[in-house]
């Protein structure tokens, strides 16, 4: 949660600074002391994404056009700095390490060939767990490919999605339903499953998804997305969902909890469970990142989001990664833009969310004349251990976000109102402007 700052803002930046130096949690400080600034960094890139370069430094780490537009649909970063990534329609995990020591990965190279649609990542132990298609790997640090699980639901509708692994050893995966918009009684379908490390003991923890394209832990829960049938209900939004025990989140019958899918008199709404929060329909929602790390105002205890946006649907919407911030009662606050940035009095960089499904049309213009990455596509997001931001993008793009420790001066940029000032003081949000 953002945190008021108690100093002035000389003293106060100076005392961040010496923290970091020091050692609080920003991962290795000799690395982090060690880099240059953003602007001398041959991999930095400004203005071309649209991404907020005040606070963060955008630099490259893979930029290959030639690959497959759906390249790197999954990403995960391993607690060594490694970071590795999915290529699914080439049947590849990627490996990228950093060789030059600048904490930052560089050097691509294939981790895993010969795997069924990989798209689910997830790191522990010194393996690597991949989901794709029916399947379930684990891969070793040397690259030993064991098959755990080779009979997941698989075949039409939506495949195998994000995989995550919980506190309790054992691996949670999201798993599609069969269709866009229908009946069906296998029960592993649009369901969020769970398995020991070995792939045994397989259990249904929730139901009533459609696209539940990813999972994330986030203050010791698990979180999922979903999305709704696009052009079918223009009421019907996409979600953000905690993920229950025993829930059932409504899909087929009900598209979010006021909305009707297939009328059914057996099934009510109001017996399934409510998204957390809500995006406009066609924002298409596909990857999710717990950020616990505290290296900007309003950075700290956030969950970061993918909205990848739907090329087939005439309105523009999606196309943006976002940071949510909550309440203690896990109720968002409101989404911080990382991409596409654009700062205008702080409204396109901070959304108060009120319960409504986030549109951002009024404040965030996305348009054919190239503000933000349109037609480029956000596919996912990872956290490395330093609290480095890393988002692919189409196109065969990774980039990364690091801080920017050349500009401390945020409360000349940000109003008091939203995170990212130091002094951030929610109550003097502008209420009847920014609505």
């Amino acid at each position: 949660m953002p945190v008021f700052a108690l100093l002035n803002r000389r003293l106060g930046m100076t005392m961040v600074l010496l923290w970091l130096i020091v050692g609080g949690g920003i991962g290795s400080q000799a690395q982090v002391s060690s880099l240059p600034d953003c602007t001398s960094r041959p991999t930095a890139v400004s203005e071309e994404l649209y991404v907020d370069n005040i606070r963060w430094c955008v630099e490259n780490i893979v930029h290959d056009p030639g690959l497959e537009p759906l390249s790197f649909t999954a990403l995960e970063a391993a607690p060594d700095g490694r970071l590795f990534a999915t290529r699914p329609l080439s049947g590849k995990v990627m490996v990228i390490r950093d060789t030059d020591g600048d904490a930052l990965p560089d050097a691509v190279e294939s981790f895993a060939e010969g795997l069924h649609l990989p798209n689910g990542l997830a790191y522990r132990d010194g393996y690597l767990f991949v989901a794709g298609g029916s399947k379930i790997y684990r891969i070793s640090e040397t690259g030993e490919v064991a098959t755990l699980v080779d009979d997941l639901p698989a075949g039409t509708g939506f495949g195998a999605g994000g995989i995550a692994i919980g506190a309790d050893d054992r691996f949670y995966l999201a798993l599609g339903a069969p269709c866009n918009l229908c009946e069906f009684d296998d029960p592993d379908r649009g369901a969020i499953l769970s398995m020991n490390l070995d792939g045994g003991d397989r259990q249904v923890v929730a139901t009533g998804f459609r696209n539940p394209a990813d999972l994330a832990f986030f203050r010791g829960q698990l979180w999922t997305l979903d999305s709704a049938p696009r052009q079918s209900q223009v009421n019907a939004l996409d979600e953000l969902n905690q993920v229950q025990s025993g829930g059932w989140y409504g899909f087929p019958y009900c598209l979010g909890r006021d909305t009707v899918g297939i009328a059914s008199a057996a099934q009510s709404c109001q017996e399934s469970v409510p998204p957390v929060m809500q995006f406009g329909s066609g924002a298409n929602p596909s990857s999710l990142a717990a950020y616990s790390q505290d290296v900007l105002p309003g950075t700290k205890d956030t969950l970061i989001v993918v909205l990848r946006g739907d090329p087939s649907q005439v309105d523009i919407v999606g196309y943006k990664v976002i940071m949510i911030s909550f309440d203690e009662s896990d109720q968002p606050l409101g989404a911080t833009v990382l991409i596409p940035f654009r700062l205008q009095f702080g409204l396109q960089a901070y959304l108060p969310y009120f319960g409504e499904g986030l549109y951002w049309e009024k404040f965030i213009h996305l348009s054919e004349q190239g503000f933000g990455i349109y037609p480029q596509q956000p596919l996912a997001v990872a956290v490395s251990p330093q609290g480095w931001i890393y988002i692919s993008v189409t196109g065969g793009r990774i980039i990364a976000l690091r801080p920017r420790y050349d500009q401390t001066d945020y409360e000349s940029f940000y109003p008091l109102w939203t995170p990212m000032h130091p002094n951030f003081d929610p109550s003097a949000f502008p209420q009847t402007d920014a609505q």
